[in-house]
């Protein structure tokens, strides 16, 4: 069975053995279409570039994790990904005494906030390219 799960499923390098080697990423997963592009954008930077970017869960930030606070101190980068302008992702981050190396607000790039689920990949792309050019493309030929 876990040879099954093994093909089926990319498997990440496990975030708190790596932290060091890795960007890891918080975003905003709000009910709103801002929210769900800084999910969308934190998954598909840690699919396309698995050995250089990991999201982990801000949930178990907030919550008071050691493990995951551990894991986001020890981290080659922090980027935090915001929906709108309350910044949870980078205030909850901060009041656990962790500053972000880089942050993004979807909704300030040009994204309305509606109260949907849904969201285009065009806007999605927009902000990933917007974050690979200013920040991830000094790490990635590391």
């Amino acid at each position: 069975m876990a040879n099954e799960n093994q093909t089926k499923y990319q498997l990440l390098p496990h975030c708190a053995t790596h932290a060091s080697e890795l960007i890891i990423v918080a975003s905003c997963d709000g009910a709103s279409t801002v929210g769900q592009i800084g999910n969308e954008v934190a998954r598909r930077l840690t699919k396309t570039f698995p050995d250089k970017v990991r999201m982990c869960c801000i949930t178990a930030v907030s919550a008071g994790s050691e493990t995951h606070l551990n894991i986001f101190k020890k981290a080659k980068a922090v980027l935090a990904i915001n929906g709108c302008q309350l910044m949870c992702t980078s205030n909850v981050l901060k009041q656990r005494g962790i500053e972000p190396t880089y942050e993004i607000v979807v909704a300030k790039e040009g994204v309305s906030k509606l109260p949907s689920l849904d969201f285009s990949e065009e806007d999605v792309n927009k902000i990933a390219d917007k974050i690979v050019k200013e920040f991830l493309q000094k790490f990635l030929n590391q």
